[in-house]
């Protein structure tokens, strides 16, 4: 599987140009009389805006792994990713390190609406965590912030097309619902994908 993902800040602009990130995987497939069973790594780069201490988008390198179970209908899907950045600001004297973990647990299901083409929709609750570490270059002092699990509902849907009977192409848009009162503070994530399903 070819996986690509990316993740911003809402902004009141269409979802489908909220990209910043990309990344990349290979996924196997089993299918037994309609129940699937999908296992893919995830390896790639996750971009984010912050604001402290200066404005400006960052780059972090994350991997992990995505799992799904059931059926076509209804099925169960799980996704745990981590990385860390280290960004260096010498006019202010100072290093930051940035470890970051994501998993995410929820349900998605299809509906086709056509022999090679069908519509997507996932749901379900995503867990954070981010640890910044502030050193003092001068001094080599370190502070370290490191805040409990955030827990967020998310909610996506997309389209995916069936070529060939083994190869499927989708498309799909998450949004993280982050702040229900101010809806800039959200995330919104996009990904496109290639699998090919192994022989029965």
């Amino acid at each position: 599987m070819c996986f690509w993902t990316n993740v911003r800040k809402l902004s009141l602009l269409p979802v489908l140009f909220m990209m910043t990130g990309s990344s990349f995987s290979v996924a196997a497939v089993i299918d037994r009389a309609g129940f699937h069973v999908t296992v893919e790594p995830i390896i790639g780069y996750e971009w984010t805006q912050v604001v402290t201490p200066s404005v400006r988008t960052r780059g972090m390198l994350v991997y992990g792994g995505r799992f799904t179970v059931g059926h076509k209908f209804l099925s169960g899907e799980g996704e745990y990713t981590q990385g860390t950045t280290n960004e260096t600001f010498p006019t202010i004297d100072q290093n930051l390190k940035t470890d970051k973990q994501n998993a995410r647990l929820g349900l998605r299901t299809s509906k086709s609406v056509g022999p090679f083409l069908d519509f997507l929709f996932r749901a379900g609750g995503q867990a954070s965590k981010t640890q910044i570490t502030t050193t003092t270059i001068s001094t080599a002092t370190s502070l370290t912030d490191s805040p409990d699990w955030e827990i967020h509902p998310y909610a996506g849907a997309g389209i995916q097309g069936n070529l060939a009977g083994f190869i499927s192409i989708a498309l799909e848009a998450t949004y993280l619902f982050r702040n229900l009162k101010d809806w800039s503070g959200n995330d919104v994530q996009t990904s496109a994908s290639v699998k090919i399903q192994l022989p029965r």
